[in-house]
């Protein structure tokens, strides 16, 4: 009776454990970024996760309506030199082939 009540207690505590950092570990931004392709077609990130390379063609008008900075980079696999597009902005003419969402 005692190993099932120390098994019990052992898996409520590695559950409540897990529910607590689970939060903590995953980031993303919260809401949308759109931006539009060379050929006017206007394509759209839905809460991209935090510093990940995401690869985009935009040539146009950006907006981005996420919690967090967009890095926009001149260069694939966000290299070169990058422009940021602030949390809830929106950008007149964007030319970038990746963007990196951060805090």
């Amino acid at each position: 009776m005692q190993r099932r009540t120390l098994t019990r207690a052992a898996t409520f505590a590695g559950a409540a454990l897990l529910a607590l950092t689970a939060p903590a570990l995953a980031h993303a931004a919260t809401g949308i970024f759109t931006f539009e392709t060379p050929g006017g077609v206007q394509e759209q990130l839905v809460n991209p996760n935090d510093n990940t390379c995401y690869t985009i063609d935009a040539s146009g008008p950006a907006e981005n309506q996420t919690n967090r900075d967009a890095q926009l980079f001149v260069g694939s696999g966000c290299r070169g030199g990058f422009t940021t597009l602030n949390a809830g902005e929106s950008g007149g003419h964007i030319d970038a082939k990746s963007v990196k969402f951060v805090r």
